[in-house]
């Protein structure tokens, strides 16, 4: 077996290899950048919508409609990997206090914060157009709801109440429609938190 370089042909061909390899790395460096910048600008815009909606606290409206088509955006976001799934975890952790969940056996628990959702028929009813929403609020194990919003006296209290919050964010973000790839990392990244 010979080797070495003989002639242009051989030369040529070495560089076009070597070329080609530096496209290859930059295209894929400019793939996580892009990617990476897609989070941010997604985040970024998150914020600024929730912030916008938590001005309005104070006001005599109710602001359940605007914050179910705000978690609606999220959880495209995050099934279209707009968002980054620890960023996901984190709101959605927000989310518990907010939204209203059917527990295992299809029991209807209402929101903590938002009057509306307190109420399963204007939950229904404000649901019926976020297919998304309602297939993530069915939760699929038992979870102890009165432990998920009670207020933290101890570190035992903290404790418990993560480990049922987790839960629930474990189902909400295997309830909606993400890669198998983003199902296997999920309970490691919720532990991890």
């Amino acid at each position: 077996m010979e080797s070495g370089i003989f002639n242009f042909k051989d030369l040529f061909e070495i560089i076009s290899y070597f070329v080609t390899t530096i496209s290859l790395l930059g295209l894929w460096a400019t793939y996580i950048f892009s990617k990476k910048q897609i989070h941010f600008t997604t985040m970024e815009k998150c914020v600024s919508n929730f912030r916008e909606i938590s001005k309005w606290k104070g006001m005599p409206c109710d602001i359940s409609a605007e914050y179910i088509e705000f978690v609606s955006e999220e959880f495209f976001y995050l099934e279209n990997d707009y968002l980054h799934l620890k960023v996901s975890i984190e709101w959605i952790d927000g989310m518990i206090d907010y939204l209203p969940f059917y527990d295992k056996n299809k029991v209807f628990i209402e929101s903590n914060r938002l009057d509306t959702l307190k109420d399963q028929n204007n939950t229904v009813r404000l649901l019926r157009d976020y297919p998304r929403i309602r297939k993530a609020i069915q939760m699929r194990q038992e979870i102890d709801f009165k432990i998920v919003h009670i207020s933290i006296e101890n570190e035992n209290d903290r404790e418990k109440r993560r480990q049922e919050r987790d839960k629930i964010i474990y189902s909400v973000i295997k309830n909606l429609n993400i890669s198998w790839w983003k199902k296997i990392n999920l309970k490691r990244k919720i532990a991890n938190r």
